[in-house]
């Protein structure tokens, strides 16, 4: 397996925050006294091509691109928030958002004067009807007056993101540019919520309107707009119409004419072709392609670099919900926990490149942890596998899991069989297409009297987890995004659908929510952190699940382009670099 990241809309975390940001109206750009002089006009122009290892699956609610497929995605469409380098959340689209003292009403205030590219107005109304979208409620609302028949109509409007606004219990338009969330439980990281890890971007009203527009005609606020696209590759180009400019020198943004966007599907293509300049940028993973970054970086003289942080954190996810997996027996999955050689994987299969785990998240997470985490030790693994092998009465503990059909990602899935092998464990990988696999792990509608489950696999490999903070991961350790005393509207709907489909355990433990959600609900850090590091400990003494390595991205471009990372959101303020879903284009450009 390329550690496979699953493309969910989605989120993260911030105490009360209050983004006043200090620049008026819309241009995000210094006053004229603090302006650099006129922007170089050579910075103008360019055709850049890219290589990103996901395909792209179309651009409705439904429609979830995957990390390096969500880069391009991203220069047509914008967020509310943004998360700087210091892991601050600030407005993009929004201004600010300021929380109720008890935490369950949120009032977001948003930028005037900006339009989408269809030139519908972007305000409070235009947001509502996103998170109507993505809430699903235009799909139960549909479902109330028309039954599955009506729903079928506006399926298009619900995807797995919408688990992740389950705590929304309603929304208001409060003014032409204000509009106030009430939730369900006290959050306190709720703007992460509105960022969802960068996929809760919004669309104009119009792209909403019907499913075949909704997936096949982009429409966003962003610096780009769609020119074409395939499931292989994306074409984007200026738009000349965009509302921010570079707040170092007051230049209209962005810089580049166009960019093309292609799946390059093996890591040592996407190398080959940025080493002679036949791609002006690269993605990689460091899962899987650390012989790739390594050799890459030895060309420093024609490549540079631009890196993620260590916090993306591939999960070993065990399930314990699908009927006849061993790993209802929690002395399973302490056999299959135990087995993981986790330095030597990191040697073998990663090149070196990230990190060991010593927890479900790295040392800079709120929910970071060792307590409870299992060891490598064969000799604890086949303790476990007797006690399990006499409980279940079973001759051997035997699971299947999948790989991508990347000649990496069925190394890694090679090594992880030969590993339990030794521990007297059977496991069987089945490769096919990340898609396939996304889709067979995340069924919100299972024939389960057919033999389907929610999730079709015992086990898998899937990075989820991320970054410092919780929001973005809780969704896929609780028991039910919806709990059973929800006062969110579509409740009902979608207890048993997309309520459960996000936790690929699917454990029925709710000592593992209240943990969590008492985490959300701090009015102080480290109420909120030593919450959070219970319920990290409690999954892990448990063997609910675990982690093998910690890893990152980069991006290698060649010496032509610049800009990458520069680009303030307002001043003294710059958005993270490089993430999993790869650069921010908008103040790139390309030297002649």
């Amino acid at each position: 397996m390329r550690f496979i990241q699953a493309p969910v809309r989605i989120v993260r975390k911030r105490l009360a925050i209050t983004t006043a940001l200090a620049l008026a109206g819309v241009s995000m750009c210094a006053t004229q006294s603090q302006a650099s002089p006129r922007p170089n006009v050579s910075r103008y122009g360019g055709v850049v091509k890219v290589g990103i290892f996901d395909t792209f699956p179309g651009f409705c609610v439904s429609n979830n691109p995957a990390n390096s497929a969500l880069m391009a995605e991203r220069t047509i469409y914008e967020t509310l928030f943004e998360r700087t380098k210091g892991g601050d959340m600030i407005g993009l689209l929004a201004s600010g958002a300021v929380a109720s003292a008890d935490l369950k009403t949120w009032t977001v205030t948003l930028r005037q004067g900006i339009k989408f590219t269809d030139g519908t107005i972007f305000d409070a109304t235009a947001v509502l009807a996103n998170f109507n979208a993505i809430t699903g409620r235009i799909a139960a609302a549909a479902y109330s007056a028309g039954g599955l028949p009506g729903y079928q109509t506006k399926a298009y409007t619900v995807g797995t993101g919408t688990a992740f606004t389950a705590n929304i219990k309603a929304m208001t338009v409060k003014s032409s540019y204000v509009i106030e969330f009430s939730l369900d439980r006290a959050q306190n990281d709720f703007t992460s919520t509105l960022y969802a890890s960068g996929r809760f971007f919004m669309r104009s009203p119009n792209q909403l309107s019907n499913s075949t527009t909704c997936a096949n005609i982009p429409i966003g606020t962003g610096p780009f707009k769609l020119v074409s696209w395939t499931s292989e590759q994306m074409v984007v180009s200026r738009n000349s119409s965009y509302w921010r400019r570079d707040p170092n020198n007051n230049a209209q943004l962005p810089y580049l004419n166009q960019i093309t966007f292609t799946n390059v599907k093996e890591g040592s293509q996407r190398a080959a072709a940025v080493r002679k300049s036949a791609l002006d940028a690269a993605m990689f993973t460091s899962a899987s392609e650390g012989t790739f970054i390594k050799d890459l970086r030895k060309r420093r003289v024609t490549v540079n670099e631009v890196r993620s942080a260590t916090e993306y954190y591939p999960s070993l996810w065990l399930n314990q919900g699908k009927p006849g997996s061993p790993f209802s027996y929690m002395s399973a999955r302490q056999a299959v926990l135990s087995c993981v050689d986790r330095a030597n994987y990191l040697k073998v299969r990663n090149k070196g490149e990230g990190a060991v785990a010593t927890s479900l998240v790295g040392p800079k997470s709120a929910m970071y942890t060792k307590t409870g985490f299992q060891k490598f030790s064969i000799k604890n693994s086949k303790h476990f596998l007797a006690e399990y092998l006499k409980e279940s009465g079973k001759a051997r503990l035997e699971f299947t899991f999948p790989a991508d059909t990347t000649s990496a990602s069925q190394g890694n899935a090679a090594f992880l069989k030969s590993t339990w092998a030794k521990c007297g464990i059977y496991a069987n990988y089945v490769v096919e297409e990340t898609g396939v696999i996304i889709t067979k792990a995340f069924n919100a509608a299972p024939k389960i009297s057919s033999g389907e489950y929610y999730n079709a696999y015992d086990a898998l490999v899937l990075l989820l987890f991320e970054g410092n903070d919780v929001a973005f991961n809780l969704p896929f350790i609780v028991t039910n995004s919806y709990p059973k005393n929800s006062s969110n509207p579509v409740h009902p709907l979608f207890e048993n659908s997309v309520g459960v489909v996000l936790g690929l355990n699917h454990h029925t433990d709710t000592t593992v929510d209240t943990f969590f959600y008492d985490g959300e609900a701090a009015t102080s850090k480290s109420i909120a952190k030593k919450n959070y590091r219970d319920g990290t400990a409690y999954l892990q003494s448990h063997a609910v699940m675990s982690s093998i390595t910690h890893m990152y991205y980069t991006l290698f471009t060649t010496k032509k382009l610049a800009g990458i990372g520069t680009l303030q959101i307002e001043k003294g303020k710059t958005q993270r670099v490089a993430t999993n879903w790869g650069i921010d284009w908008t103040g790139v450009w390309k030297k002649a």
